[in-house]
């Protein structure tokens, strides 16, 4: 006989807890975001909820929780983390060593919901990219700010919260400030005239969601069939190579294959994995032509390759894209012992006033490539502004500079990142790993 529905409500009430985590190691702010947590559980318990306050600081120890909960019969009626976030989600781990949960491993991440769920994500900046995504993936309702956050002593507006005491209550929400809207924010928040930022709802969707270059494959495949227009990017490429050997070559993110062509003259063998099959045609043509090449589609961090196989892996412009955690553990399966690993991606960061001069250098590059390749640009300019251009940025958002150089740092520790092109909002960064025997490994337990 089947339970009816009111004794189903009640048996999710008597086994449903509301869940707060947060954290105190990851850069500043962690003594704000204890109490911030603590006001939140206070006022929960105040309306009669069973709720569980606990600081969480690494990833393994979120998914400890997670499986604890399930094993003890306890259903999330809601979610709430409080802490540090960068666009792709929660930072965890310390400023020396950053963690963060990518997109596969969220997708891999077992939550005990109860019916009707929710999760909240006190965080800057959590609405542009993750807390959709995070509906999608765990099917609950998600929230998040598109402002950064600010620390305030009332929950509605921005009031200064000053000297921090035991049980005062302390808030955070989103708000414009000076780093997203100059001094006028400020202005506001000193006076009292800074209301906080209505939280951002996402709904649960289950529609299937292509994410990659497939609907601009042709296009991006005619732009760049010569990826040499990068010309700073390829430069600093293949001064990287080893010069002294015949090189077995991984392209992790390699689109239509023009890279492992152009490296050819130093190549035994090339090797290149994207997940658009789009791409992947227009890379199929040109193994057809260099039989040393093959291309393969993956989904998720596995890569088609044996053991300790390869002597360079590359990641060109796709690096931000990437599982990271998980795909730094299948990098350092294929690659020999004495291989190393080349990264060359776009991160986001206002020009600072000692960058201007690499700037003006960097513009003037520009300029002089669009002079004498008028054609290349005719097309990059039909590339970026096709309606597919746009919908792929939306899922695929570009990283930080800090986020991108902690991150690869902090993994190949004594490396470091360098700057190869500066501009006013974004630069080229490019990391050399040297040999990955150096690799230091995360904590987290991948499935």
């Amino acid at each position: 006989m089947a339970t009816p529905p009111r004794l189903l409500d009640e048996r999710q009430r008597m086994t449903s807890i509301i869940l707060i985590v947060y954290t105190t190691q990851y850069r500043k702010g962690g003594a704000q975001f204890r109490q911030v947590a603590e006001t939140l559980a206070r006022e929960k318990r105040s309306l009669g909820m069973a709720v569980r306050c606990v600081a969480v600081e690494r990833k393994i120890a979120l998914q400890t929780l997670l499986k604890q909960l399930k094993g003890d019969g306890q259903l999330l009626a809601e979610f709430h983390f409080v802490g540090h976030a960068g666009i792709y989600g929660p930072m965890w781990g310390s400023t020396e060593y950053p963690e963060q949960f990518s997109p596969y491993e969220l997708r891999q991440l077992e939550f005990p919901w109860a019916i009707e769920a929710k999760a909240y994500f006190h965080a800057c900046r959590t609405a542009p990219w993750f807390a959709p995504y995070f509906a999608r993936q765990q099917q609950v309702t998600s929230y998040g700010y598109h402002w950064y956050t600010t620390f305030s002593a009332q929950p509605d507006r921005y009031r200064f919260p000053g000297k921090q005491k035991p049980h005062r209550p302390l808030y955070a929400f989103g708000s414009p400030g000076r780093k997203s809207h100059g001094w006028g924010a400020t202005f506001k928040k000193v006076i009292g005239k800074m209301a906080a930022e209505p939280w951002k709802e996402f709904s649960p969707s289950a529609e299937p969601v292509d994410t990659s270059y497939n609907e601009v494959a042709k296009l991006y495949a005619a732009t760049f069939a010569d990826i040499t227009v990068r010309r700073d990017e390829f430069a600093w490429l293949r001064g990287h190579l080893p010069q002294d050997a015949v090189l077995r070559v991984l392209d992790v993110g390699c689109g239509n294959g023009s890279l492992l062509k152009a490296l050819l003259p130093q190549l035994d063998s090339g090797v290149g994995v994207d997940v658009s099959e789009g791409l992947l045609l227009q890379a199929k043509k040109v193994a057809e032509e260099n039989p040393q090449l093959s291309f393969y589609r993956i989904e998720g961090p596995t890569l088609p390759l044996p053991d300790h196989s390869v002597d360079v892996a590359i990641s060109l412009l796709s690096f931000r894209y990437l599982d990271w955690d998980p795909m730094l553990v299948e990098l350092m399966r294929v690659l020999k012992p004495n291989g190393k690993l080349l990264v060359v991606d776009m991160v986001t960061a206002p020009v600072t006033l000692s960058e201007y001069p690499q700037l003006l250098r960097s513009k003037l590059r520009h300029y002089q490539d669009r002079k004498r390749r008028p054609e290349f640009y005719s097309k990059l300019r039909q590339l970026v502004t096709h309606p597919g251009w746009a919908h792929m940025l939306k899922f695929n958002p570009i990283r930080s500079l800090r986020e991108m150089q902690t991150y690869l740092e902090s993994r190949f520790p004594g490396r470091k990142a360098e700057i190869i092109n500066v501009g006013l909002h974004s630069r080229i960064l490019a990391f050399d790993s040297g040999p990955v025997s150096n690799y230091q490994p995360g904590s987290t337990q991948y499935p």
